[in-house]
């Protein structure tokens, strides 16, 4: 029997339901939203909650689910809307309510056949396996008169050699894989709001890639701060530039390139070639992009904070992987959510293409269960801890050391996350 809780502010229909013998309702009708949270801390074992719009108070229906659900995974909520509302009901769905009605729909045999519904289904589930199990117990004893009838010695020689062959076949597919990904260029855009630390990560990355042999250019593409060139010491345009006339039509993309080190190249005054912010030149970044490619295997932007500037929108677009930056805290979530908004909703960028890195994290941050939730649409990589080495990198102009043993490990397992290719 299942134990069920209402809350739909009508305690004549929940009389009614107490009538019925097949399932147990718990206590009266609640009348007022708190009292749902009361009773679900008292009551461990609920089965199901009916919950209607009507006792919400001015608050969200879809945030009172969430609440609930944080409480209580595995209830089952039963919502009840006044009308149709379709994102309304879209949300509920993606937060994991188990059924949708409206009140002019409303019968108490309606909401016995959903509460029954779900022992049918397991039900039906337990005979498929019963059933399935039976089907597998009928092969196997087929198989064991098969193999009584061949020769042992044959038997073993062929599976050995079925065994052989599956490994060269499953090794060469993965060589394949792998060479396939290694030579394909890859465009990563590091995006999030402003100061959460977006540049030096994009720098610590490129040495993670640089250590593993790859050729890696960084672009900075914060028209508002610009401070790579900054955190690594050099000067946003190369030294050879200063001594030419100012005739920017004659230059060329690789003139502006910065050496850091042999296998790190920087591009900073993305300003001068592409425009400035109240007019860049969009079309112009994606063809130079693509020209950028054919030399670069591996290409990090740095994008600016603002969402009012759409050339950060083209590179989202083109970028093969996006590393969104937040911290952990009420303030940096608000306008992450804000801004991941913008992105999808907006610009029409891919949820897949995203991928979420909370930096400075530490005993006082939000709970890590709980921005799982927060972020469930998009693909979580893990935290980065607060490191005191970081005004050191930004301090001393750090462009040829590596960070130590502890920052590269965090910095690998991001790695693993997005699948090892970076």
């Amino acid at each position: 029997m299942k134990k069920i809780v209402t809350a739909i502010g009508n305690e004549m229909l929940n009389k009614k339901l107490k009538e019925k013998n097949e399932i147990e309702i718990i206590g009266n009708d609640i009348q007022y939203k708190e009292g749902i949270f009361e009773i679900l801390e008292k009551q461990k074992d609920i089965d199901f909650l009916i919950l209607s719009e009507n006792i919400c108070e001015g608050e969200k229906i879809e945030n009172i689910v969430q609440k609930i659900k944080i409480n209580n995974s595995k209830i089952k909520i039963i919502i009840i809307l006044e009308n149709k509302k379709e994102e309304v009901e879209n949300i509920l769905i993606a937060k994991g309510v188990y059924k949708i009605i409206y009140h002019n729909q409303l019968e108490i045999k309606d909401l016995i056949s959903l509460i029954n519904e779900n022992n049918e289904t397991n039900e039906n589930e337990e005979l498929k396996k019963e059933i399935d199990y039976l089907k597998e117990l009928m092969i196997e004893k087929n198989k064991v008169q098969e193999e009584q009838n061949l020769n042992l010695s044959i038997k073993k020689k062929i599976k050995n050699k079925i065994k052989n062959l599956n490994i060269l076949l499953k090794k060469q597919k993965l060589n394949s894989k792998q060479e396939e990904t290694e030579n394909k260029p890859q465009i990563i855009s590091v995006s999030g709001p402003s100061g959460v630390g977006k540049s030096i990560i994009a720098i610590n990355l490129a040495k993670l890639m640089a250590a593993k042999n790859k050729k890696v250019l960084l672009i900075d593409f914060d028209i508002l701060n610009h401070s790579l060139h900054t955190i690594l010491g050099v000067t946003k345009i190369p030294q050879k530039l200063t001594k030419k006339e100012n005739d920017e039509q004659n230059l060329n993309i690789y003139d502006f390139i910065i050496n850091i080190n042999k296998k790190i190249k920087l591009l900073s005054a993305t300003d001068i070639l592409f425009g400035t912010k109240e007019k860049i030149d969009y079309i112009k970044i994606e063809n130079t992009i693509e020209e950028l490619k054919k030399e670069y295997k591996t290409i990090i932007i740095d994008t600016s904070s603002e969402c009012f500037f759409d050339f950060t929108k083209t590179i989202l677009q083109i970028s093969d992987k996006t590393i969104f930056i937040t911290e952990a805290n009420i303030l940096e979530i608000k306008k992450a959510k804000e801004l991941l908004n913008i992105y999808t909703k907006e610009w029409k960028i891919n949820k897949n293409k995203i991928n979420i890195v909370f930096n400075k994290y530490d005993k006082d941050c939000i709970n890590m269960n709980l921005l799982k939730e927060i972020f469930c649409e998009f693909n979580i990589l893990g935290v980065l801890k607060y490191h005191s080495k970081y005004n050191m990198f930004i301090n001393k102009n750090i462009k040829n050391s590596f960070f130590d043993k502890k920052i590269r490990e965090e910095y690998l397992n991001i790695n693993k996350k997005i699948g090892g290719n970076l």
